[in-house]
C-alpha cells in the first residue's frame, strides 16, 4: 500500500515532534468525514486528500450528527475489499446509530470497527450517549476508546477515568485491548482484536 500524505506534511510532522521532543508522539492521519466516493479518493494514493492512520490502512471515518447515508455499507465493504479498515468515530452520538444498533452491527460485519469516546463513556456528554456506548459494548461493537479531544477546556481527554470506567465495568482485558492492544495495533498497521 503507498504512503499517503499532503505535500509537507511530513516536514510540518517533524518539526512538531521536535518541539515536542517525542512526548508525546504526534503521528499521521485523518477523521474523514465520509462521502460515497471514499474508495476513489483512497485510491488516489500520496496525491489523495485522505491519510490512513499512521499512513496505515485505517481510515477513521465521522457520519453527520443525524443519518447514516445510504450505500456507507457498501462503501465500508468496498474499502474492506481494497485491505483498508474503516474505524467509525464516535457512532454513540450518531442518532441514526443510536436508534438502531443493527446498522453499527451490519458495518462491524462487513469490515468496521468502531471508536467511542471517552466522555462518552463517562457520561460528560450526555445520558444518550451514555446509554448508546454502553449498548455498543454490550453487543462487542466496540474496538476502541479514544479521547476526540479538542482543547484542555470544553472537550480534555479523560482517557484515565474512562479507561478506569471500563476495567470496572467489563474487566482489566476489555480495557487492555480497547485503550492499549487496539490502538497500538492500528499505530502498527496490524489487526485489531474484536469481540
Amino acid at each position: 500500500m503507498p504512503p499517503r500524505h499532503s505535500a509537507g506534511s511530513d516536514e510540518l510532522l517533524l518539526k512538531l515532534n521536535t518541539m515536542l521532543e517525542g512526548t508525546p508522539a504526534v503521528l499521521p492521519g485523518c477523521e474523514y468525514f465520509y462521502s460515497s466516493d471514499a474508495v476513489e479518493l483512497w485510491e488516489q494514493g500520496q496525491s489523495g486528500p485522505i491519510t490512513g492512520l499512521n499512513r496505515g490502512p485505517y481510515l477513521l471515518l465521522e457520519f453527520p450528527a443525524t443519518i447514516v447515508p445510504r450505500g456507507a455499507g457498501d462503501v465500508i465493504h468496498e474499502l474492506s475489499v481494497i485491505g483498508v479498515t474503516a474505524v467509525i468515530a464516535h457512532p454513540e452520538r450518531n442518532l441514526h446509530f443510536v436508534r438502531e444498533p443493527e446498522l453499527l452491527e451490519s458495518f462491524v460485519r462487513k469490515g468496521a470497527i468502531s471508536q467511542v469516546t471517552a466522555a462518552s463513556v463517562l457520561g460528560d456528554l450526555g445520558r444518550a450517549a451514555l446509554a448508546a456506548s454502553a449498548e455498543f459494548f454490550s453487543r462487542g461493537l466496540v474496538h476502541l476508546v479514544a479521547s476526540d479531544a479538542h482543547n484542555l477546556d470544553r472537550r480534555p481527554p479523560r482517557l484515565a477515568a474512562a479507561r478506569e470506567r471500563v476495567r470496572r465495568d467489563w474487566g482489566e482485558a476489555a480495557a487492555h485491548v480497547l485503550f492499549e492492544g487496539n490502538p497500538r495495533a492500528i499505530v502498527d498497521g496490524l489487526p485489531v482484536e474484536r469481540a
